[in-house]
């Protein structure tokens, strides 16, 4: 069932939910999971749910577009927790991110809520992770980790452009783009060959 299938009054009558669901693929244990309990499969994926135990920041959503960075903390993390964090880089760095809202059905029988799906998950962030970091004290242990939308990549330098220092980190030795500086805005006649 989409979400454009359901009835204008089931959603104005309050009966509808959200949750957040998250998809982070670490470079050998990807995982999924939302902000709930238990398993939860939507969209033919199984997320596990981590309760409140993992905060996530505001986030500045912008018609199709993901530009800003979002934060995942864990506020009281484990002493295991923390020493896994420690040396990630190649497990997180540039690794996607991606999060989805979720829409539910909410009725209420005998105190629990028991919803059933609305829709598949619609997709408000896609990005990539980097700066996993922990901090430990005597009575505080936190574990960090940041999320760039693609816009917000744009201004880095990234792995790409036509320059020397970019080519020389493809192909090390390779000296093709060192004059490239010194062309700006000058004509270049090439002679062919032969």
């Amino acid at each position: 069932m989409s979400i454009h299938d359901t009835p204008d009054e089931e959603l104005r009558r309050g009966d509808v939910a959200c949750t957040i669901l998250c998809q982070m693929d670490f470079a050998t244990n990807p995982q999924r999971w939302w902000l709930g309990y238990g398993p939860l499969t939507a969209g033919g994926v199984t997320y596990q749910g981590t309760g409140d135990v993992i905060q996530i920041s505001a986030m500045s959503l912008t018609y199709g577009t993901s530009a800003g960075m979002i934060r995942f903390e864990i506020p009281a993390a484990s002493p295991e927790m923390i020493a896994r964090c420690d040396n990630q880089d190649s497990e997180v760095n540039n690794r996607p991110c991606r999060l989805f809202y979720q829409l539910f059905g909410m009725v209420e029988r005998d105190g629990e809520h028991r919803g059933r799906l609305i829709g598949e998950p619609i997709s408000v962030f896609t990005g990539r992770m980097r700066d996993m970091r922990s901090t430990a004290g005597a009575q505080e242990r936190t574990i960090e980790l940041e999320a760039y939308g693609r816009m917000s990549w744009k201004g880095k330098a990234p792995f790409g452009r036509w320059n020397d220092a970019d080519q020389r980190s493809r192909s090390s030795g390779d000296r093709g783009f060192n004059q490239m500086p010194s062309l700006k805005n000058r004509a270049v006649a090439w002679v062919p060959a032969g």
